[in-house]
């Protein structure tokens, strides 16, 4: 398995919308950066930015429009501006992968034409330029860091036991951005983003994170994860959870709760997390409790390479007490 580290000006520029909402969270891990280009913007982009968290739902831009634009045949070096001036040509791209739908599709679409005065008039007062000189250096030298780091892991043995012979992808592609952070996000294909401020350890194990992303086809496993979004412990979760971590809904709740039990198991097993149980404690606020009860019955009911993990998942279920995951997860934590 390759891994491959390249960056793109397209996914920066991106992700730097979330800083222009003037949403604390992102104005604090991006300090200053708001007041060189956002203080500038017209009222008409602020208006525009203003009405696309609306119909986002979160001042969380970047990933979701990250996400249509890598849907795009060599989106690296297309430009921006034309890519979001034709929603047709983006949702022909984005059918293709199994991260559209219809029913968000036409609700979120709206938010592409809205965005391209906002851009245009970021590269109009210098933004690209600003780029170039400021940001590209850094992440360059990160670029040739993680190069040499990735190295050192066989990422691809780990992945290939968990997802199953013949699941795991050829190559890892991780793009990275400086405007990216809090957050990893996954694109289409076997690529994702990361950040540099980011150490290489956590963008390792966003590499890995992501590549289980989805981990299973909901569909086939509809009614057993009804059952399981009805435990107490998963109801407690999800509803007492920050949304400005996102995973509106139930069934990708779960999926992020399951993928981060894949994540972190593999990167303890290669060294990468040395405090799996404190990782869970800390990240997005200690909500994925069912990520902590995964984490440990992967180790007590082992996966063998050839099972997909689908299959391994649905087997997995009904060995777990579902009903009273809270015991068990008040057991695990209790016990370390």
């Amino acid at each position: 398995m390759n891994f491959l580290v390249t960056y793109s000006y397209n996914l920066d520029l991106l992700n730097f919308l979330n800083i222009l909402t003037g949403e604390k969270f992102y104005l604090n891990r991006h300090e200053g950066t708001y007041e060189l280009f956002g203080e500038q913007l017209s009222s008409r982009s602020k208006a525009s930015l203003k009405e696309a968290v609306r119909i986002n739902g979160s001042a969380m831009l970047g990933p979701i429009l990250s996400l249509v634009i890598s849907a795009v045949p060599n989106f690296e070096n297309r430009s921006i501006l034309s890519m979001l001036a034709d929603p047709a040509f983006l949702e022909s791209c984005l059918k293709q992968y199994q991260y559209y739908d219809k029913g968000i599709w036409s609700e979120k679409a709206p938010i592409f034409e809205m965005i391209i005065p906002v851009l245009q008039e970021l590269e109009d007062i210098g933004f690209k330029e600003y780029w170039q000189q400021e940001r590209l250096p850094a992440i360059k030298q990160m670029q040739r860091k993680l190069q040499i780091y990735a190295k050192e892991f066989h990422l691809d043995k780990e992945i290939k036991q968990m997802l199953g012979q013949g699941h795991a992808p050829e190559s890892i592609t991780v793009y990275l951005c400086s405007f990216a952070a809090p957050h990893g996000i996954k694109i289409c294909g076997p690529k994702y983003i990361s950040d540099i401020s980011f150490s290489m350890e956590t963008t390792l194990g966003i590499a890995v994170h992501e590549m289980f992303h989805p981990p299973y086809d909901a569909r086939n496993l509809q009614n057993e994860l009804e059952i399981l979004g009805n435990d107490p412990l998963l109801q407690h979760a999800f509803k007492t959870k920050d949304p400005k971590y996102g995973y509106p809904t139930m069934t990708g709740f779960i999926e992020e709760n399951v993928v981060e039990a894949m994540a972190i198991f593999i990167c303890h097993k290669i060294g990468l997390e040395e405090d799996p149980l404190g990782y869970f404690k800390k990240h997005d606020e200690g909500s994925h409790m069912l990520s902590v009860v995964l984490f440990e019955a992967f180790s007590k009911h082992p996966k063998s390479i050839e099972q997909p993990f689908e299959d391994y998942f649905r087997e997995l279920l009904a060995k777990l007490p579902i009903g009273s995951l809270d015991l068990e997860y008040s057991a695990i934590m209790n016990d370390k």
